[in-house]
């Protein structure tokens, strides 16, 4: 297995983060043929999502994590820590930090309209650290 590490600055809360050429990079660089890429998100307030690059769809995903967890709710969390990021926490419950795609000749098997997406869900800017492993066949 080979691997590295990408960190990518965020501009805060519902940015999204298209990360599929960061990938793609690392793959080549590896000369990896077949195998899988393994993506691991060290947060527990952000996500890596797959779907298409469409500004209007992204802004539909952001008004549906505001409907589900509104951001004028007290959360215990917030009233445990203070840091006012108790729906960030909520949010990336119900995503994910990870994501597992085949590697076929060369490049990730992503359907024709799908991207990898860095999901910031923090209520503040954050450096957010993804492991890239790649498995050979």
């Amino acid at each position: 297995m080979k691997g590295e590490k990408i960190e990518i600055m965020t501009d805060g809360e519902l940015d999204f983060i298209n990360i599929s050429d960061k990938i793609e990079e690392i793959i080549s660089k590896f000369n990896v043929k077949n195998g899988m890429c393994i993506i691991f998100l060290k947060s527990t307030t952000s996500a890596i999502i797959i779907n298409e690059d469409d500004d209007n769809l992204i802004e539909d995903f952001r008004e549906l994590l505001r409907r589900l967890v509104p951001e004028n709710m007290v959360y215990r969390h917030d009233t445990t820590w203070g840091d006012g990021n108790g729906r960030s926490h909520l949010r990336s419950m119900m995503l994910r930090n990870q994501a597992c795609i085949p590697v076929i000749n060369g490049k990730l098997a992503l359907g024709t309209w799908q991207s990898i997406f860095l999901v910031e869900l923090d209520v503040r800017p954050r450096k957010r650290e993804i492991i890239v492993a790649v498995m050979e066949e």
